[in-house]
């Protein structure tokens, strides 16, 4: 009692701000306009040093953020403001505040940054055709099969009776909210946990979920279906979500609950698009990226679509932070002139960027996504292009390296995802990438799981014995042979269906 009492005593005092700019003009604005606005307060982080932030996650990290918390809310005007949200180890507060608590807000010397809380959309076969570009198809023939690991998926919920995902939920969530404060969980509050709680009303999550885990038995076999599956709903039947708090509490969800979590894929991002990295352009941003930094420390990847509005320079949040690999996509197929997403391609080929997948300087790779058949609603199929699955794609490998390599850490496994001899050129741009190739980035790490190696070469990261190791031969997809999508013998199916 006595610290909150010193702290309450330290935020009256305050100190004259430095500049009238912690506060954004839209988030005044919108105050004015409407009478509150949904804001997200991004604190500064006390008790700790220059990295501080990367090592504290411990309890006592999670008792400081508390007591900020209560501290600042705790010297606003009682009827200025509405909570909506607090997090675990994030140091933020989402509020619907009135003017009089915005100047308040922007005179205080703990308050780092408070923007509106702004929104998004998920960003949207078969996987046969870009599992196999992807090399994720050969995980399973080398012991990769996800087999002690763990998976998270942010996004619309999964159809968690689905046969090829039933088996593999270990744990649902939800944080789903509308501007106004109600909620679209399933309960139909903005918060729901346990065994209902990310139920899919729109079928993006569940064909993310099949990509990654799916077990067969009704859609084409995801990369891993031997991994435990966590998923955590954020967007609602839409397809969207009004406030990136709702991801950030996932994400800090996440890290207290799962801790064990090998890897977060997030096929979802912003309507707001940013050049470059944007760790600092916004509060909302600042505690993104404050909440993936935790994800990391213990272990964690966290990989996000770059975002569907064919924009050459920028990416969607939370692809554009700097500890996040954002993912554009690239057709699976030779074929055709087709419109989809807002834009229209002269023709298709394989590893061929997208006209429609956002790209900047700080895209991280590529990856085969237009269009992937995985699991659908009602235990059915459906198909599905996008970065949302391209996303996918290269999360269900981070995580099948840390099977190959348990000793590696986030940052090797992010670097060797980019490392692929397999680039590609981007014609709009002239840039180039990386093209994820799964089999290669395993190769780095682990080159003893494989009898194709390099004469002479060692492990990047310590892997296992090889006598433990299965024996496989991994042939090489030849760029050479692209003239064709790779095809896999499938079962006969349905008519193809173009879902968003």
């Amino acid at each position: 009692m006595k610290k909150l009492v010193v702290m309450a005593c330290l935020l009256f005092a305050g100190m004259p701000a430095l500049a009238m700019d912690k506060v954004s003009l839209q988030a005044r604005q919108v105050a004015q306009q409407q009478g509150r606005a949904r804001v997200v307060v991004m604190m500064e982080e006390l008790g700790h040093g220059k990295a501080g932030a990367l090592r504290d996650t411990t309890f006592a990290r999670e008792q400081r953020v508390r007591r900020q918390g209560d501290a600042l809310l705790g010297m606003l005007p009682g009827k200025g403001y509405r909570l909506h949200r607090r997090f675990a180890r994030v140091p933020a507060l989402v509020i619907e505040a009135d003017a009089t608590t915005l100047a308040r807000l922007e005179r205080n010397v703990w308050v780092r940054k408070v923007d509106v809380d702004r929104g998004g959309t998920g960003g949207a076969v078969a996987a046969d055709e870009s599992a196999v570009l992807n090399r994720v198809d050969l995980l399973q023939g080398v012991g990769l099969d996800g087999n002690g690991i763990k998976v998270a998926v942010v996004d619309t919920g999964v159809d968690t009776d689905h046969p090829d995902l039933a088996p593999r939920v270990v744990g649902q969530q939800c944080f789903c909210s509308h501007i106004s404060g109600s909620g679209c969980c399933p309960n139909g509050q903005p918060t729901q946990s346990g065994a209902g709680a990310a139920e899919d009303d729109n079928g993006h999550g569940t064909n993310v979920g099949g990509i990654m885990v799916g077990a067969g038995p009704v859609a084409p076999r995801g990369a891993l279906p031997a991994a435990q599956l966590v998923a955590i709903k954020v967007m609602d039947g839409g397809n969207g979500f009004c406030c990136t708090s709702d991801v950030v509490a996932a994400l800090d969800w996440i890290a207290t609950q799962h801790p064990d979590t090998d890897v977060v894929n997030l096929s979802l991002g912003t309507w707001d698009l940013f050049a470059g990295a944007c760790d600092a352009s916004a509060s909302y941003l600042i505690a993104l990226k404050s909440a993936v930094d935790t994800l990391n420390t213990q272990g964690t990847v966290v990989v996000a679509s770059s975002g569907n509005q064919g924009d050459l320079q920028r990416m969607a949040a939370p692809a554009c932070l700097s500890n996040v690999l954002g993912v554009a996509a690239t057709w699976d197929m030779t074929a055709e002139s087709t419109t989809f997403l807002g834009c229209t391609e002269a023709s298709r080929s394989p590893r061929q960027p997208t006209c429609f997948s956002n790209r900047s300087t700080t895209t991280a790779l590529f990856a085969a996504g237009a269009f992937v058949r995985s699991a659908g609603l009602n235990g059915g199929i459906s198909s599905y292009g996008g970065t949302s699955q391209a996303a996918p794609m290269v999360a269900a490998c981070a995580a099948a390296l840390h099977q190959a390599a348990p000793l590696a850490t986030p940052a090797q496994r992010m670097a060797v995802l980019q490392l692929s001899p397999s680039r590609l050129t981007d014609p709009a741009t002239g840039r180039h990438y990386p093209f994820l190739d799964c089999v290669d980035a395993a190769k780095l790490l682990d080159p003893a799981r494989f009898l194709v190696r390099t004469n002479g070469s060692q492990p990047l990261i310590p892997g296992r014995a090889e006598s433990a190791l299965p024996a496989a031969t991994i042939p090489v997809l030849r760029v050479a042979d692209e003239g064709r999508a790779p095809q896999r013998h499938r079962r006969a199916r349905g008519p193809r269906s173009i879902e968003r």
